[in-house]
């Protein structure tokens, strides 16, 4: 027998109305007829509709996976903003990471600036071609390059008042 707790996600308190939830109930080695869910501590619980997914995990899920390795990034390398690495596939596929979205990152497939998009959800990924590419993603924060200018600016300003304020005292 599996137990779960599970918290609202953008709360704490769990008293949220939710239209939508997924409850993972995890893994089985044998198959199961009968499911029995206690909620501990719920005084009010209503459901307009139930559905159950059963993912099986057989030896064609293991094949699948193997060959979703394949594909995935070899000769991986992750460095403080960047990761790179080497992509083959046949066929069109998508680049898929688990690095959270964010549009600080940058992608060059082949030396090539690349668009980056949002994939599963909330992660950084990005359309590539069939053949053999060289992928690289950096990371530079979202207004740095601004921030910085705009704080020298604030520092020449600065600067030219305290000029300014002594030479009129010394005039």
């Amino acid at each position: 027998m599996n137990t779960f707790s599970q918290l609202g996600r953008s709360n704490l308190s769990d008293y949220q109305n939710k239209q939508r939830v997924v409850l993972n109930l995890g893994y089985s080695h044998k198959d199961c007829r009968n499911i029995q869910l206690a909620f501990k501590g719920v005084k009010s619980l209503k459901f307009k509709s139930v559905k159950l997914v059963a993912v099986p995990f057989g030896k064609q899920y293991d094949q699948r996976m193997q060959n979703l390795k394949k594909h995935g990034l070899q000769g991986l390398s992750v460095k403080q903003n960047s990761v790179t690495g080497t992509s083959q596939s046949a066929q069109p596929s998508v680049l898929t990471t688990s690095i959270p979205y964010s549009k600080g990152w940058h992608l060059t497939v082949d030396g090539k600036q690349q668009a980056t998009k949002k994939v599963n959800v909330g992660f950084v990924g990005a359309q590539l071609s069939a053949g053999n590419h060289r992928i690289r993603l950096t990371y530079q924060t979202p207004g740095l390059k601004a921030g910085e200018l705009a704080t020298l600016l604030g520092v020449l300003v600065v600067v030219a008042t305290g000029v300014v304020s002594v030479w009129r005292q010394r005039r």
